[in-house]
């Protein structure tokens, strides 16, 4: 009869390099699950600052907006304290006569200085 030898798996140095893959392999896999779980997050708040910046964006023109009416308002009624309000807020004005000054109708005009950069968001 032929003589078989039988390799127990669970023994010697052969049992473990396959219990080490197993564990590497389990490790790996926690070490995915965790990363995957970091990006969200990070993408969440990535997603939640470019909300923050498209909004401050459309929020800046309607600024502009209130502010030209406002700078109109004041020259247009002659409200002296309206005008000395937006100069203390750091927006100034001027008063250009249109093409219809011969006439004596005058258009008024108001500039808000430059928009500045959306501000960083709070956290």
């Amino acid at each position: 009869m032929a003589d078989l030898r039988v390799l127990k798996i669970g023994s010697g140095w052969l049992g473990a390099i396959p219990l080490g893959l197993a564990a590497l392999t389990l490790i790996l896999v926690f070490l995915n699950v965790w990363l995957v779980l970091s990006n969200q997050a990070r993408q969440a708040d990535v997603n939640q600052r470019q909300q923050f910046i498209n909004q401050s964006i459309q929020l800046g023109r309607l600024n502009e907006g209130l502010v030209r009416a406002l700078a109109v308002a004041a020259v247009n009624n002659k409200d002296a304290k309206l005008q000395q309000l937006l100069t203390e807020q750091g927006i100034n004005f001027t008063v250009t006569p249109n093409a219809g000054a011969a006439t004596g109708t005058t258009q008024q005009t108001a500039s808000p200085p430059a928009p500045t950069d959306a501000p960083a968001p709070k956290r």
